[in-house]
């Protein structure tokens, strides 16, 4: 709701959003519930921004599962923007055609979506925005050289130091920080904070040579948020004790407007397993729309930033989903968005795609 709200009273002013990996057209259809709630509302003054693994171009070549994708993007009201992860195709994204825009090179995949490329600062929307992607695969090993994987992953020495030189001529001044992959420490934070610790052991954090290059720049730059995906997680902005002052966010699934950035930012709080309030709800509750009638709210909270759905509450919630017809999920869908249940939309959006395949 408060991204529909924001996109109604902004009357006519320019707005960034930002998301996560979207991993071609394995994900991008979760930019639909984004589209129906905000999107239609924006105009070609407004950006949206990805971090990283945008994907759309990762086949050898054009396929007819992407040209849909990339049809409809481009016919969407905004702009989009991406910055490289490491699931790209490097091949392809290197050939695309370049323009100067937002005072730098970008590649040009149509008329309003832009490759943001490694170590340049951009202007968007009167914003300093510090540009780097690359990652190091961790499942390098299940992938073929050239077809799924790309050593350009790992950004050169070139593009380091042109980071390292953009910076400089700004002071190591800028408003926000797109990245693919954090820095080390914001890595350590987000293990010991049970983030990601299933999915990247501290064990790994030394090894991703951009989360190392991203640490000789932290403590030094001058940021007002520092957005980033890859670790398929979302969190809420978030500061850590190493670095006083600069504040974090992990991006994945959601649309964040960047004005939320503006608001002030605590400690990442410890995850923890889900209210048993909720779980007893979802025990409790007969069908899927008595749920989101009487305490959609709470089940839209609780799913904000990312938390999921885990034990007990995930065969729950599948109990209510399998009980549900494609009728059902539909008012679920329709409903969730009418009361402006963004999270929950999304939720909902890939249990019906699951049924419907």
């Amino acid at each position: 709701m408060i991204l529909f709200i924001y996109a109604i009273l902004k009357g006519g002013l320019m707005s960034i959003y930002v998301t996560g990996d979207k991993h071609g057209t394995v994900e991008i259809d979760e930019l639909l519930p984004f589209y129906y709630t905000v999107g239609k509302y924006l105009t070609p003054e407004d950006h949206l921004v990805i971090m990283g693994d945008f994907g759309l171009l990762f086949d050898p070549c054009l396929t007819e599962r992407e040209q849909k994708w990339l049809t409809w993007l481009s016919s969407m009201p905004w702009n989009t923007l991406f910055i490289d992860g490491n699931h790209e195709n490097f091949t392809r994204l290197d050939h695309l055609p370049e323009i100067e825009r937002f005072g730098n090179s970008v590649g040009v995949v149509s008329d309003n979506i832009f490759h943001l490329k490694r170590g340049y600062i951009y202007t968007i929307e009167g914003f300093r925005c510090f540009c780097f992607g690359g990652a190091l695969s961790l499942d390098k090993n299940m992938r073929r050289p050239g077809i799924s994987w790309w050593e350009r992953e790992i950004p050169s020495e070139e593009e380091m130091a042109r980071g390292w030189q953009s910076l400089d001529q700004v002071q190591w001044k800028v408003d926000y920080v797109f990245t693919h992959m954090a820095p080390n420490l914001v890595l350590i934070e987000l293990c010991h904070k049970k983030y990601i610790g299933a999915k990247l052991k501290l064990a790994h954090v030394p090894r991703d040579p951009v989360a190392i290059y991203l640490n000789t720049i932290v403590s030094r730059l001058s940021f007002r948020r520092w957005y980033f995906g890859h670790l398929h997680v979302q969190t809420p902005p978030f500061c850590i004790d190493v670095v006083p002052r600069k504040c974090f966010q992990a991006l994945y699934r959601l649309v964040v407007p960047i004005e939320e950035g503006l608001t002030s930012s605590g400690s990442l709080p410890l995850k923890e397993p889900q209210e048993k309030s909720l779980t007893q709800i979802l025990l409790q509750s007969q069908s899927l729309l008595d749920v989101i009638d009487n305490h959609g709210d709470l089940l839209n909270a609780w799913l904000k930033y990312g938390k999921t759905l885990d034990g007990r509450d995930v065969m729950s919630f599948q109990r209510l989903i399998r009980r549900a017809t494609p009728q059902n999920m539909e008012i679920a869908i329709e409903n969730a968005q009418k009361k402006g249940y963004y999270y929950l939309l999304i939720a909902l959006k890939m249990e019906y795609k699951e049924m419907t395949c």
